[in-house]
């Protein structure tokens, strides 16, 4: 065979080489293209549930200020109602105060005059004695009685009859640490 025949052969090899490369190239194309468009595809349904994921997000986080806006209303309305019943008690207790003031000193005024006339009043003596026993001794100042005495004089009738602390709290219905402290608070403000 002559050299020129196996140039043509080698030449139509070629040829037919390059003729069925672009048809495998066409079909690998083809594949490329359809993975190309699903995950082209699988992104757009990812991004849609996405999206629906935000919206659901968005709407709880909106009902979440919402509600938490009207605890916080709800909160301030029962502050300004709470600042008023402490306004309204610090008032009463300053009434309070003050009618508890004006009884006590009108016991201690009271407690002054019947400590007064028992001194004033004296049995029957001669006339003539009785400037010279004034003359003799200076004239006794009342031992003022203390507001706590006034508000239990049973307790301290019983304490000066030399009751045990124990029976004073059976009789007066109270506990024996209120006791104690009831004549521990009598003998401070005697002392004072």
């Amino acid at each position: 065979m002559d050299p020129w025949v196996y140039i043509v052969l080698v030449g139509a090899v070629a040829i037919v080489y390059a003729l069925r490369l672009p048809a495998k190239a066409g079909k690998e194309d083809s594949e490329e293209k359809k993975s190309l468009k699903e995950t082209e595809a699988a992104l757009e349904l990812y991004m849609a549930d996405i999206e629906h994921e935000n919206t659901e997000l968005l709407q709880l986080v909106g009902s979440i200020k919402a509600q938490s806006q009207s605890n916080k209303a709800a909160l301030q309305e029962e502050i300004g109602g709470l600042r008023e019943q402490v306004t309204e008690l610090s008032n009463s207790l300053l009434l309070l105060d003050a009618r508890l003031t004006a009884e006590e000193k009108g016991l201690l005024q009271l407690a002054a005059t019947f400590t007064r006339e028992p001194s004033a009043v004296r049995p029957a003596e001669s006339p003539a004695a009785a400037p010279a026993a004034e003359a003799d001794t200076p004239p006794a100042k009342p031992k003022p009685v203390s507001s706590i005495k006034l508000r239990y004089p049973r307790l301290f009738e019983l304490h000066e009859q030399g009751k045990s602390i124990d029976s004073i709290a059976k009789t007066a219905g109270l506990q024996r640490g209120e006791v104690q402290l009831i004549l521990q608070l009598a003998h401070q403000e005697e002392s004072v």
